[in-house]
């Protein structure tokens, strides 16, 4: 899915999350080659926290299925005009007053006889000439991310508009996140025993109690991080950083 987008998973932070996403942290470093992983804390309850932090949206299409250069401006702004006051009168029904309601607008386009669109921003505001043509250059742009090449430059491949749609948007607020306090000395002051753990071999491993950690903390592996609802084995030859919120940040190392 991510290639599928044109992205490069190593250009990013891997986030772990459910009670067992983080068991496979490591392993997936060295397959994928990772520069990093983030795992929150309470990494079980990331989904619902999620789910109850998210704004409130909803999505509203209209097939419009037209090329780019005989497209008809005075059709698409009544389409969009028609679909933001449907988004905003979804809003309403959610309680969100006019005053903190946004709408977003994108268009999936394609290149003629292509089977599949790509879907970019729309400005918003009057959409005449100019902002049509910036959709048009915008899709040029998103395709060659997508796919390694675009048409921007051969008249003979037209641009076709397909669908339209608008995003109604009604924010909540979102609970500020809670620093960890510092804490007196070391890591060891978090160790609860040991036990054999099967990394490539066995070997003894420290096993630590995450809720004793403290920001800037260093884990060296190998180690077995241990909370309620998860637990986080650090393989040989990586290590685990406690950062300001309490995430950990695994890396390799050799690369810290």
């Amino acid at each position: 899915v991510t290639v599928a987008r044109g992205l490069d998973v190593r250009d990013f932070t891997l986030t772990t999350f459910g009670g067992s996403g983080s068991l496979l942290a490591c392993r997936l470093m060295d397959v994928l080659g990772l520069p990093r992983t983030l795992v929150p804390p309470n990494p079980g309850n990331v989904s619902a926290f999620g789910l109850l932090t998210v704004d409130v949206r909803n999505d509203h299409v209209q097939t419009a299925v037209q090329r780019h250069a005989d497209l008809d401006l005075a059709r698409v702004r009544a389409l969009y005009a028609g679909l933001e006051a449907d988004a905003r009168a979804a809003l309403d029904g959610e309680g969100f007053g006019r005053e903190e309601q946004r709408v977003q607008r994108t268009a999936d386009l394609r290149y003629v006889g292509q089977a599949f669109e790509v879907r970019v921003p729309v400005a918003p505001g009057d959409l005449d000439a100019a902002a049509a043509e910036d959709v048009a250059q915008a899709f040029h742009a998103a395709h060659r991310q997508l796919y390694g090449y675009d048409f921007a430059g051969d008249p003979r491949q037209a641009v076709e508009w397909v669908n339209l749609r608008v995003s109604g948007i009604g924010p909540i607020r979102r609970p500020d996140l809670v620093e960890l306090p510092a804490r007196e000395g070391g890591t060891d002051r978090a160790v609860t025993g040991s036990r054999r753990v099967f990394f490539d071999d066995w070997t003894d491993t420290p096993t630590y109690d995450r809720t004793l950690l403290a920001p800037g903390d260093v884990v060296p592996g190998p180690a077995v991080i241990e909370e309620f609802g998860s637990t986080v084995p650090v393989h040989p030859g990586f290590a685990a950083e406690v950062d300001r919120f309490g995430n950990l940040l695994l890396t390799r190392e050799e690369g810290r």
